[in-house]
């Protein structure tokens, strides 16, 4: 195996560990969510995280999983912003969509769950099979 394929097995396989987690932490905010308040957003909240893991697993080829794995990430980034900013404004304490939007993206599972998508992309560079870097040989 060469070092690019080291390489690729490597970066696939700590993106599936996040994946992973990612998904366990859905499974868990779906366990401890009041789903009656916000019902659309608290939906997406639980669902987009959970699916984290059988999307990296199951959607082929990776290219077309990398890119859906991004439309989920901003979609959740979306939903858990909005119901940072719902909560900090029923208790006064919001400096403002951006900041609240930053706030989301610097928790742990929102950087996971776009860290997956990083590394599932730049798999696809490193990878020796890749059409990219075939074409020269």
């Amino acid at each position: 195996m060469k070092i690019r394929g080291i390489a690729w097995a490597t970066l696939l396989a700590f993106a599936g560990i996040l994946s992973a987690g990612v998904s366990l932490y859905g499974l868990y905010a779906t366990i401890r969510i009041d789903l009656r308040q916000d019902t659309a957003l608290s939906f997406l909240y639980c669902a987009l995280p959970v699916l984290c893991f059988p999307v990296f697993l199951l959607v082929r080829p990776a290219s077309r999983s990398a890119f859906v794995l991004s439309l989920m990430a901003l979609s959740y980034l979306g939903a858990y912003s909005a119901l940072n900013w719902r909560t900090c404004s029923e208790l006064g304490y919001c400096e403002g969509v951006t900041a609240t939007v930053m706030q989301t993206l610097s928790t742990n599972v929102v950087l996971a769950f776009f860290a997956v998508v990083i590394l599932m992309l730049i798999a696809q560079l490193v990878d020796d099979r890749s059409s990219i870097w075939s074409h020269g040989r």
